[in-house]
């Protein structure tokens, strides 16, 4: 028998318990309906089990079949499996049937997917942290910049981990509609400032038409300005500096690029007088 599931947590929990009660069936894996339609199409297939496609599982409950009830994070700073799923799903190189053969292999023992022991158990252990660690230095690095109202930043990370971001950049400023786009698509949060669900996905080329009305384009402009005059050169540790703004992250956004750019050449002479609005003669 073969087995379709979806690329998301409940997918590959379903697709574990029907491993665990038929060893035998042979997996395949899609992000959504049309890329499985592609993948029976490529492959000939007809006789297809979807898991996952429709309807929404149990999770905790699929968990807690698959491992028990047991405690099974091994450091405070691990997610829970769900969350565990979620981020090695997310990985560049991740391999969902691999994924899901993995975690049965580790059936009534979830220690063993933070343990790090064995080839594959410390691949999808590395998988975790290393999506782990993107999306903390997003929520550092990345620097949003109001475009007509909406609060928008430009990702480029090797994760699929854009609607982490924009799902934590929403809750950060709840007053705000907020747009992170990912390659060729824009997850929107707080969508109904602008007529959109709260949290959506639209394609990139349309999210620069979004519109809020807010004064907060001249306000970060304006604190911009203020930073700028305040600073006193003779105090700055450029050493330091550079440790706190990584020219690793310049790259996550554009007002990220712009506080390396202070850091490597300084800041541009500024002045009080900037504010003040000049006579007319």
């Amino acid at each position: 028998m073969i087995v379709a599931f979806r690329e998301n947590v409940a997918g590959v929990l379903l697709a574990c318990k029907e491993l665990v009660d038929n060893p035998d069936v042979v997996l395949i894996s899609a992000k959504d309906r049309d890329e499985l339609k592609g993948k029976m199409e490529f492959s000939g297939l007809d006789d297809v089990k979807l898991l996952g496609f429709r309807g929404v599982a149990d999770t905790t409950g699929l968990v807690r079949n698959l491992f028990g009830r047991q405690p099974h994070k091994m450091f405070c700073r691990d997610p829970d499996i769900e969350g565990y799923i979620s981020l090695v799903l997310r990985h560049r190189n991740s391999r969902p049937v691999e994924l899901v053969r993995f975690l049965c292999s580790c059936k009534d023992n979830a220690e063993l997917l933070y343990s790090g022991k064995g080839i594959i158990g410390k691949k999808h252990y590395d998988f975790m942290r290393d999506v782990s660690r993107s999306y903390q230095r997003l929520c550092m690095f990345a620097r949003p910049c109001p475009v007509n109202g909406v609060l928008s930043v430009k990702v480029d990370s090797p994760h699929s981990i854009g609607d982490l971001f924009c799902r934590w950049l929403a809750r950060k400023n709840p007053d705000l509609p907020v747009s992170v786009t990912e390659g060729d698509i824009a997850w929107i949060g707080n969508g109904g400032h602008v007529g959109l669900e709260h949290f959506t996905k639209i394609p990139s080329s349309i999210a620069g038409s979004l519109e809020f009305s807010s004064e907060i384009d001249e306000v970060d402009d304006m604190w911009d300005m203020y930073y700028d005059s305040q600073v006193i050169h003779k105090r700055r540790n450029k050493k330091h500096a550079k440790q706190l703004q990584p020219k690793v992250s310049a790259s996550m956004s554009r007002m990220s690029e712009r506080d390396r750019y202070k850091v490597e050449r300084g800041i541009s002479n500024c002045t009080l007088d900037n504010f003040i609005p000049e006579k007319e003669a």
